[in-house]
């Protein structure tokens, strides 16, 4: 009797303990269905990295010339303008996008009424020193050099307009050179991780004259066309005499030879 006794109040015990789980658990998902009292704190947005001082800074125009504002993936931008590599770093070569180089065919451009761009770009992982300015200039067959822009280091292109050129420095027809260097000039020793100076690109200029009619005696546009009867029978009359001379003159020694 002891024995079924102690066996029912342990199994009593368990049904109490199983209801008292089976409770604290539907309280838990009641109260985790419920929405919290407490408004949650918005976080403090934050301005992208990339958004701040995007504004870029004036340039500085040199005559009629002038520079586009600096690119926000500018190739040249968060470099040094000074430092030193090991010689197992190449150099950083120019890469042209306008006007586009071509030995053939050198892009036109007219004298006094052209307005030329010049872009270019250059690879990033290769240039690792960021110039202090740019230069872009033309030299012509007389190796006579023109200044078209000096741009600021971070410039990916510059403008000339061949209408602002000064008197005293008129452009000949022929073909150009366009170099561009840095701060070091046209003739800067290779060195790792600058910027190379480049002279691939050649243009070509032209200019137009008024026209200017002839005046002296060689020059007769109406000595065959709308010169009238007159002048025709003028000009017939010589060869019409001399045809017929010949052609008497070979009919007498015609017969002269059969008789």
């Amino acid at each position: 009797m002891q024995t079924s006794a102690w066996l029912y109040l342990v199994l009593i015990h368990a049904v109490l303990q199983c209801h008292a789980a089976d409770k604290r658990a539907a309280e838990q998902a009641e109260s985790a269905t419920q929405p919290s009292a407490t408004p949650s704190s918005s976080p403090t947005p934050t301005t992208p990295r990339s958004v701040i001082n995007t504004a870029a800074s004036p340039i500085a125009t040199h005559g009629g010339n002038s520079s586009t504002p600096t690119a926000p993936n500018n190739p040249f931008a968060g470099k040094p303008t000074f430092a030193s590599y090991s010689n197992d770093i190449p150099p950083a070569y120019l890469t042209w996008k306008k006007p586009v180089p071509n030995q053939t065919f050198p892009p036109l451009f007219k004298i006094g009424a052209s307005n030329i761009t010049f872009e270019w770009t250059v690879d990033p992982d290769m240039l690792k020193v960021q110039p202090e300015n740019l230069t872009v200039a033309l030299a012509n067959p007389q190796k006579q050099t023109y200044t078209a822009a000096i741009v600021p280091g971070s410039a990916t292109s510059a403008n000339w307009n061949l209408a602002k050129i000064p008197p005293g420095q008129p452009l000949m027809m022929g073909y150009y050179t366009v170099w561009v260097y840095d701060q070091r000039g046209p003739k800067a020793f290779p060195s790792p991780g600058w910027l190379m100076p480049d002279s691939r690109l050649v243009v070509a200029m032209y200019s137009t004259e008024a026209y200017v009619g002839r005046t002296d005696s060689m020059f007769c546009p109406t000595c065959y066309l709308g010169a009238g009867a007159g002048a025709l029978r003028d000009t017939l009359l010589p060869w019409g005499v001399t045809l017929g001379v010949a052609l008497c003159s070979s009919l007498v020694m015609m017969l002269f030879i059969l008789y």
